[in-house]
């Protein structure tokens, strides 16, 4: 991955996160964890990941997203501004459950 992605990719997941801080619920407590953002700049991949009501925070989440897009376009200044796509991540709840096994739970 170039550096110009990696940086790219640190500036949306901040922007994103503001914008959800800005937008949705507080009581879902979403993070944003990574992005992914193409060569081209002009789609990311939203990794976020959320302790309650996981539900709940998808659906209020699609009806903000033209809001959040909004919001990270209006704060970039690139020639592109990538179209964003959202997924839940559930790496954290993987690693919890590993972590029971490996120790007999």
């Amino acid at each position: 991955m170039s550096e110009r992605v990696k940086r790219v990719n640190e500036l949306i997941r901040e922007l994103v996160s503001s914008a959800i801080a800005q937008n949705i619920d507080k009581k879902y407590l979403p993070t944003v964890t990574a992005v992914e953002t193409s060569r081209d700049l002009k789609s990311a991949l939203v990794w976020v990941s959320v302790l309650k009501d996981e539900e709940g925070f998808v659906d209020q989440l699609r009806k903000e997203k033209n809001k959040i897009q909004h919001e990270v376009t209006s704060k970039m200044y690139t020639k592109y501004t990538p179209i964003l796509t959202f997924q839940i991540d559930h790496s954290g709840e993987h690693a919890q459950r590993i972590e029971e096994l490996l120790n007999g739970n």
